[in-house]
């Protein structure tokens, strides 16, 4: 059987498409340490993003030192990854936290890296941010986890201001904190973070088309529902957080062949909720690569209800693969979709809202259309070519930032 990771690899690289020319390299970053607090062989926003930087960074030439919670892989494509040991969280056994480990600033200082770039920065990001200081080299962190939401999602919003405070001392310690979309950095502003920039995401065009359409795989995501008038997909973790009962209407609907793809710890409670009482969704579970591309582009309508995302990734793949969507009007959402030109933003946990607009482009086939086209053509916009490009840039600007901290000092 093969191994899942390199699975998860393959899938994800061919993204990039070709590389950067060496003339939008940041030359001064040839050696970089990067702490990501997910990773491999959790999927999520995080880990995707981290491991995309990785590949990046190593067809560009560049030394790498990777530290992750345990369990990681060993290595990806040559680069070992250091597996720092970390508690499950029992309401989220999915995430791991990572513990403070000392042996981390060893191995940076035989590493002598030239930048330190953390994903999603909280115990281990920490660890990072010190050890930046420590060495005196520049620090760019990602703003991914909306902490502070998670713990209003699971019941226990007192932790909400520890969290903000906690990521703002560390994102203010980096040299540079780098947030996905705009609504993300005015609110980071909001909370007092410094020396904000924007970096968004991208999404592999080439692979998720409207033209890998298929009758095989419609019939696979209906189910035999065939008096349906077509497919509202999800694709994503099944997790508290992404409120997936805001979908009991859909699923209540037998004119929609409500599909979701993923997997996680709350899938039995996610079943429970869609699946009882008359309800009908259909669940097929994680897919990579071409099965997951293939998957896209035979549904008719992309479904997503979660709030608390950053940027949602699965948003990009579906409109990519011509899905309007319909989407929560907070968070990540509500600065990808565009509201009665690619999709329709309803109001967060509304069930009879996401039913409503979902009805109406299934009703409405030159309204599908219309949106179809318009998605496809905003995501062709989001390469992850210009992102990685848009990457080198904040490297040389945290150099340079660096620099001059350096020679203030001196002064």
């Amino acid at each position: 059987m093969r191994d899942p990771v390199a699975a998860i690899v393959a899938a994800e690289s061919s993204a990039l498409g070709q590389p950067l020319p060496p003339e939008a390299l940041c030359a001064d970053v040839q050696r970089v340490a990067l702490f990501t607090e997910a990773f491999l062989p959790k999927v999520d926003g995080v880990s995707r993003t981290a491991l995309l930087t990785i590949r990046h960074l190593q067809r560009s030439g560049r030394k790498l030192l990777v530290f992750a919670p345990h369990p990681a892989p060993s290595d990806i494509e040559g680069t070992p990854i250091y597996s720092v040991p970390s508690l499950w969280l029992p309401s989220y056994p999915e995430t791991r936290v990572a513990l403070l480990w000392l042996p981390i600033l060893w191995r940076l200082q035989r590493f002598q890296p030239d930048l330190i770039h953390l994903f999603s920065p909280f115990t281990l990001g920490f660890m990072g941010m010190v050890s930046g200081g420590a060495l005196g080299v520049p620090v760019v962190a990602n703003y991914q986890t909306d902490l502070p939401g998670y713990a209003e999602s699971y019941g226990a919003p007192h932790f909400a201001p520890l969290f903000r405070a906690i990521l703002r001392y560390i994102h203010n310690g980096c040299t540079l904190t780098l947030a996905p979309t705009p609504i993300v950095l005015a609110q980071l502003r909001t909370w007092r973070f410094k020396r904000l920039r924007l970096w968004g995401r991208g999404v592999d065009t080439a692979r998720f088309t409207p033209e890998r359409r298929s009758a095989a795989w419609q019939a696979r995501l209906r189910n035999g529902r065939d008096r349906a008038l077509g497919v509202a997909l999800y694709v994503g973790r099944m997790a508290r957080e992404k409120h997936l009962e805001a979908l009991r209407d859909i699923a209540s609907d037998p004119s929609v062949a409500l599909t979701l793809i993923g997997n996680g710890n709350y899938l039995p409670q996610v079943k429970q909720t869609l699946c009882s009482n008359g309800r009908s969704a259909h669940f097929i579970g994680h897919l990579l690569g071409d099965d997951l591309a293939d998957a896209y582009a035979a549904a008719d309508v992309f479904v997503f209800p979660a709030v608390r995302e950053t940027f949602g990734q699965v948003i990009l793949e579906a409109m990519a693969s011509g899905l309007p969507v319909v989407a929560a009007d907070q968070g990540g959402s509500a600065a990808l979709v565009q509201h009665g030109k690619t999709g329709f933003l309803v109001p967060a946990h509304d069930s009879a809202a996401f039913h409503e607009r979902t009805c109406q482009l299934l009703t409405d086939a030159a309204l599908r259309r219309r949106m179809s086209a318009a998605a496809r053509a905003y995501a062709e916009q989001h390469a992850w070519s210009a992102v990685m490009r848009d990457l080198e840039g904040y490297y040389a600007e945290a150099t340079r930032l660096q620099r001059r901290r350096a020679r203030m000092r001196r002064c």
